[in-house]
C-alpha cells in the first residue's frame, strides 16, 4: 500500500484529504508545512506528496524548490485554490507531478495519484 503524505497547514483540509485517500486505499502521514514535510519525507520516505501553496513557515513552491535540490524523485501533486497560470506553470517547472485546484472531488484526488503512482511520474 503506498503512502501519501499530505503538506497543508489546514487541520481541515489534512481531514478531508486524509478521509478521500484512505478510503481509496492509501496510508497517509501529513505535516503542518514545508519544514515538517521534509522531516516527514527524510525519515518516513512517503510514495507520494500532496502539498498545498500557501502555507507559514515553509510555502508550497519553497518546498517544491527543496525537493528539486535534493534531488527527489517522490511525486508531487500540488493542490492550490490559485488558478492563476504562472503559478500552475511554476509549480510544474519545479517539479510538481500535477497541479489541481480546490476544492478538489475525492474521486479526481484519488484518481491523480493512481497516475501519478502508476507512471513514477516527477513532474517537467
Amino acid at each position: 500500500m503506498a503512502t501519501i503524505l499530505i503538506v497543508d497547514d489546514s487541520a481541515f483540509q489534512r481531514s478531508f484529504l486524509r478521509k478521500a485517500l484512505t478510503e481509496a486505499g492509501y496510508d497517509v502521514q501529513e505535516a503542518g508545512d514545508g519544514e515538517q514535510a521534509l522531516a516527514v519525507k527524510n525519515t518516513q520516505r512517503p510514495d507520494c506528496i500532496l502539498t498545498d501553496l500557501i502555507m507559514p513557515d515553509m510555502r508550497g513552491l519553497a518546498l517544491l524548490e527543496a525537493l528539486r535540490d535534493q534531488g527527489s524523485e517522490i511525486p508531487t501533486i500540488v493542490l492550490t485554490a490559485d488558478i492563476q497560470e504562472g503559478v500552475e506553470k511554476r509549480c510544474l517547472e519545479l517539479g510538481a507531478a500535477r497541479v489541481l485546484h480546490k476544492p478538489v472531488k475525492p474521486g479526481v484526488l484519488a484518481s491523480a495519484v493512481a497516475e501519478v503512482l502508476a507512471t513514477g511520474e516527477e513532474g517537467s
